[in-house]
């Protein structure tokens, strides 16, 4: 089995944040982060000062591109990057893989002609490891700020020619539909489709809302050509359960071999709906406290 990834490259003055447990890492890290970018964002803009309005504008758009952070992954096929500008984009370079070890085993399973379809992909960190393993790889992120990080990475990584990125949300319904989002970060939590309150996962009312396209999964493969999948990861934020009803054909067609869907530990609604689809849970990841936890169903046979 492939060994776990791992960062490249342990700073020695950060090590003991690094290294802390996430209580101490938010009081100590967070702080010191927090205090250290005022401080260069200060300097830098007292140092564009004197440039004329324009060049002074470029030269900062620069800046911030360059000084954004490529996180460097160790995984079983070489490097992967992944394309950080914020932190929440960075909570899935320092967590992702190490969190959810049961999706990348899972993942590592899948033979190189079955399609992977990633519905709620965020920056893209598990369809660009299903590409660097050669997998044909369909991603889906309406958060359009998630969108661009996706994209950026799928491109960075080299992985474009078996990963399709679209930034686009699943649902039961075809049709347009509002997006709602907390913040303005690449890779934030608590995003939903149609509902601001996300009252499932106790965020506040998102405020930030744009105009979003959402098909069903069936439309997808039946009227638009989307390559049929045989692997599904569900990582969304409230609707996992129109989503399922949105994909029933897809479902029952006997080509899907596995579904990954994140939980709530109580949850009745998403087990029946894939039972009615002929899947039984084969598998249940870790579960931590206060948090959804992920779930394998295979196909019954």
């Amino acid at each position: 089995m492939p060994g776990p990834l791992r960062r490249k490259g342990r700073g020695r003055g950060i090590g003991k944040y690094l290294r802390c447990g996430p209580r101490r890492f938010k009081r100590n890290g967070d702080n010191m982060s927090k205090t250290y970018s005022a401080i260069l964002a200060g300097l830098v803009r007292g140092l564009a000062a004197p440039m004329s309005r324009w060049p002074r504008y470029a030269t900062l758009a620069r800046l911030g591109n360059a000084v954004t952070p490529r996180v460097p992954l160790d995984t079983p096929m070489g490097t992967m990057t992944l394309y950080t500008p914020g932190k929440d984009a960075l909570y899935f370079a320092r967590n992702a893989f190490t969190r959810e070890p049961e999706t990348l085993e899972w993942i590592d399973g899948f033979a190189k002609d079955e399609v992977f379809w990633d519905i709620g992909a965020s920056v893209g960190p598990y369809t660009v490891y299903a590409g660097m393993r050669g997998i044909p790889t369909v991603a889906f992120e309406p958060n359009p700020f998630s969108f661009y990080c996706l994209a950026r990475n799928v491109a960075e990584n080299g992985v474009g020619e078996v990963v399709q990125a679209h930034c686009l949300g699943l649902s039961d319904q075809d049709g347009r539909g509002r997006f709602y989002m907390p913040s303005f970060e690449a890779g934030t939590s608590g995003s939903s489709l149609y509902d601001s309150g996300l009252s499932r996962l106790g965020f506040a009312k998102a405020e930030i809302a744009v105009d979003a396209f959402a098909l069903r999964a069936d439309a997808l493969v039946e009227t638009y050509g989307f390559p049929a999948p045989n692997h599904i990861k569900i990582d969304v934020d409230s609707i996992e359960p129109q989503i399922l009803k949105g994909a029933m054909g897809v479902l029952k067609s006997g080509q899907v071999k596995s579904v990954l869907i994140e939980i709530a530990p109580d949850d009745a609604e998403i087990p029946a709906l894939l039972a009615e689809a002929g899947f039984s849970e084969a598998r249940r990841g870790v579960q931590r406290e206060n948090t959804d936890v992920n779930v394998i169903f295979t196909r019954r046979t």
